[in-house]
């Protein structure tokens, strides 16, 4: 037992601090996009409840023309904000990480598994902290080695994925912004009228259907 243990410490030391890396680079990634497309959402929300404004208080005869602008803004604002809860057609920085650290975990997890598969890696001292799941922490030798305590190479990494993934989440908690956390300065109001107004030339600049003459 102890001569199946002498690398224990070091490949112990080793797939912690791998698992915190890829743990680590993940959550941060994950915590990235959620903040970024979080304050993203927030902006929108509150330029179109300004452009919804001010839509309605310029809904009149002398002004429909300019609440006519502010409505299309409003509306291709509001297709943006639910483009957002939909999957990008190019996945970004971040969704590439949390896909590559899901691909060398898994990578990892096989090759661990294949090459030491029925060798322990750690040991529990004393045996009575582990004594209800010993025999499943030694799987698949439980019988042989649950008596001196051993964790076998697939436990042992379950055991140090979750781990490390509960330490990187508590260390870098989840951060959200509400719809109501963001403001509109003068500036962002301003520019929302040139977008409004620019949205009216533009369209005012398509060419226009040629008549159908009618038919005698």
């Amino acid at each position: 037992m102890a001569a199946s243990l002498s690398t224990g410490p070091w490949f112990v030391i080793l797939s912690f601090a791998t698992f915190v890396v890829i743990n680590g680079a993940s959550w941060l990634a994950r915590r990235h996009k959620t903040i970024t497309l979080g304050s993203r959402r927030a902006q929108l929300t509150a330029e179109i409840t300004f452009l919804r404004r001010e839509a309605a208080k310029l809904n009149t005869p002398s002004t429909y023309a300019r609440c006519a602008k502010y409505q299309r803004l409003a509306n291709a604002k509001d297709r943006d904000l639910a483009e957002l809860d939909a999957d990008p057609a190019v996945p970004g920085v971040a969704d590439r990480l949390i896909l590559l650290g899901r691909a060398v975990k898994v990578l990892m997890f096989c090759a661990a598994t294949l090459g030491m598969w029925d060798a322990p890696v750690a040991q529990v001292v004393p045996t009575a902290i582990v004594a209800p799941l010993s025999r499943l922490l030694a799987f698949p030798h439980g019988g042989e080695l649950a008596a001196f305590g051993a964790v076998t190479i697939t436990p042992w990494l379950l055991l140090v994925d979750a781990a490390t993934e509960a330490i990187v989440r508590a260390s870098f908690p989840a951060a959200e912004i509400g719809a109501g956390a963001v403001g509109l300065d003068a500036a962002v109001t301003e520019r929302l009228a040139k977008e409004a107004e620019a949205t009216g030339r533009s369209r005012s600049l398509l060419p226009q259907a040629a008549p159908t003459p009618s038919s005698s």
